[in-house]
C-alpha cells in the first residue's frame, strides 16, 4: 500500500502590523532534504506527500509530482491546513520539523498611551497595594487604547511596545485529528546536557503520542553537522550526525 506523508517545514510567521512579522531563524532546509530523499528513494512507495511551508521557506531541489505544496502563513494557518488534511484523508506519517513559532502578536501600544492609563487608574484608585497590582495587570493585558494594526505602524512611533500571545501546540493536535497516523516530531534545545535533552525530548512523545521524537541540540548545529536523537519508547534508538542522516533514518522506519 502506497503511503500518504505530511511534511512540514521552515518557520511560521506571526502578524504584527501591514508588514511586520515575529519569526525565526529556521529556514525549512530540514524538511526540504527529508522530501527529497523519500521521493529519491522511496518514491515508488508514496501516494502523495504533503509539503506544508511558508512562501520563502526552503522547497526540496527535486521536481515530483507526487509532491503537494501547501502554502501556510501563521500558526492557525498551519493548524487548519493540517486538520484539513488528516480529517480528510488517511494519513500514514506526520514529519513536523516546522520550527512553529511560541509567540503572537496580541496588540501594538506606545508607552505614552500605555503610562497615561496605567497613571489614570493609579490616581483615581484607592486601593490596597495587591489591588492596584491586580488593576495595573489587567490594564496592561487588555487597555482601552492601542494603536492600530490593520496598516503599517509608523516607522516614527516612538516606545512602541507589542503585547504577545502564546501560539497553540501544533503536535499536540495531530494524533487528535488522526489518532493512527505515526507522529514524528522535533525538540531544538540549546547549550544543555545529552541527559536533558533526551528527558525532555521523551516527556514530550510521551504527552503527544508521538512515535518518535528527534532531538537537537543548537549548539551543536552547524558545519554541516546536525546531531540528533531518535527518542522513541525506550529511550535513544538511532542516534545520527547530519540531516541526511535524519532524512534516511525517517525513512527506514516509515517505509519498512
Amino acid at each position: 500500500m502506497k503511503k500518504n506523508i505530511i511534511i512540514t517545514s521552515g518557520p511560521t510567521n506571526e502578524r504584527l502590523d501591514a508588514v511586520m512579522k515575529i519569526t525565526n531563524m529556521s529556514t525549512g532546509a530540514l524538511g526540504a532534504v527529508i522530501t527529497k530523499d523519500f521521493i529519491v528513494n522511496k518514491g515508488e512507495d508514496i501516494n502523495k506527500l504533503y509539503y506544508l511551508s511558508t512562501k520563502l521557506s526552503r522547497k526540496p531541489l527535486i521536481d515530483s509530482s507526487k509532491i503537494e505544496y501547501v502554502t501556510v502563513e501563521s500558526t492557525d494557518d498551519l493548524l487548519n491546513a493540517l486538520k484539513g488534511i488528516l480529517t480528510s484523508e488517511k494519513i500514514d506519517s506526520v514529519i513536523h520539523s516546522a520550527a512553529v513559532g511560541d509567540y503572537k502578536g496580541r496588540y501594538s501600544i506606545t508607552g505614552n498611551m500605555l503610562a497615561n492609563e496605567i497613571a489614570e487608574y493609579a490616581y483615581k484608585s484607592h486601593v490596597s497595594l495587591d489591588e492596584l497590582k491586580k488593576g495595573i495587570l489587567e490594564i496592561i493585558q487588555s487597555p482601552k487604547m492601542v494603536v492600530s494594526d490593520e496598516h503599517k505602524i509608523s516607522s516614527y512611533e516612538p516606545d512602541l511596545m507589542f503585547m504577545l500571545d502564546l501560539t497553540p501546540k501544533v503536535i499536540g493536535e495531530i494524533k487528535k485529528w488522526s489518532p493512527n497516523t505515526d507522529l514524528f516530531g522535533f525538540k531544538l534545545l540549546d547549550g544543555v546536557s545529552k541527559e536533558e535533552l533526551i528527558r525532555v525530548a521523551s516527556k514530550l512523545r510521551s504527552k503527544n503520542h508521538a512515535k518518535y521524537i528527534i532531538a537537537n541540540d543548537l549548539s551543536m548545529i552547524g558545519n554541516g553537522k546536525h546531531p540528533a536523537y531518535f527518542v522513541g519508547e525506550n529511550g535513544v534508538d538511532y542516534e545520527v550526525q547530519t540531516k541526511d542522516e535524519i532524512a534516511s533514518t525517517l525513512r527506514k522506519i516509515i517505509f519498512k
